[in-house]
C-alpha cells in the first residue's frame, strides 16, 4: 500500500490530483474504493460515535 501512495504522490506531482485519482482507480478498481471506504466508516465511527460516547460516560474526562 505504501508503494501505492508513492505513486499516487509523483503523479500528483506530475499532472495534478484529478488524473492521478484516476489513474489509480484504473490501476486497482474496485480494491481502492472499499479502502477508502473502510477508511472512512472507521474514521466516522470513531469520531462521531465513540468519542463522544465515551465522553458522556465519563471515560474521557
Amino acid at each position: 500500500m505504501l508503494k501505492a501512495l508513492d505513486e499516487l504522490r509523483s503523479d500528483a506531482k506530475k499532472s495534478g490530483v484529478k488524473i492521478a485519482i484516476k489513474n489509480m482507480f484504473k490501476k486497482y478498481g474496485w480494491k481502492l474504493g472499499l479502502a477508502i471506504f473502510i477508511y472512512y466508516l472507521i474514521r466516522d465511527v470513531t469520531l462521531y460515535i465513540i468519542i463522544p460516547y465515551l465522553l458522556y460516560k465519563g471515560f474521557l474526562s
